[in-house]
């Protein structure tokens, strides 16, 4: 363990490896940065076609994990974080037999962070047709048939200029 505020930074030549995976049909790659005695120094996720917004996001979320590790935060409390989180792209894995199906490409980096450095695979979770899952959607409105009267609108406030 750290002491609290001491960043143990990684070595400028360090191990690691690169897992390239499918989720659902979308790519992820998994790279990881280890200190000389294997433990989780750094990541790094990146999704190969998502949107600007998603890698970017994915970039930052990877940084931010990256930086609680070498201060000492426990990649098992990440793991129970993220593992099982259900939004994005979810479904079949392949090109990892760490997982067989996974809920997020955020669930499965994170339940094949736990198998690699903790020594925990954690099972799948149970299939669920995301259709199913979403809410009903809020439109059509329900509105009345017809419309209560509207404010009155206070002329000479607004004054175009040109």
């Amino acid at each position: 363990a750290l002491e609290r505020g001491v960043r143990r930074h990684l070595p400028a030549r360090h191990g690691g490896f690169t897992q390239k995976a499918s989720v659902g049909g979308h790519r992820l790659f998994l790279r990881t940065g280890e200190y000389e005695d294997g433990t989780l120094g750094e990541i790094a996720l990146t999704p190969a076609r998502e949107s600007a917004v998603a890698r970017g996001l994915m970039d930052a979320l990877g940084q931010a994990v990256s930086i609680g590790l070498q201060y000492g935060a426990p990649l098992d409390d990440y793991v129970a974080a993220f593992a099982y989180t259900r939004f994005g792209p979810a479904g079949t894995v392949e090109g990892d037999p760490v997982a067989a199906y996974a809920t997020s490409l955020l669930d499965y980096a994170f339940r094949a962070l736990s198998d690699a450095y903790l020594g925990n695979r954690l099972p799948d979770a149970p299939h669920q047709d995301p259709v199913a899952d979403a809410p009903s959607p809020m439109l059509p409105l329900d509105l009345p048939a017809t419309p209560g009267e509207t404010p009155p609108r206070r002329a000479g406030r607004l004054r175009l200029v040109g």
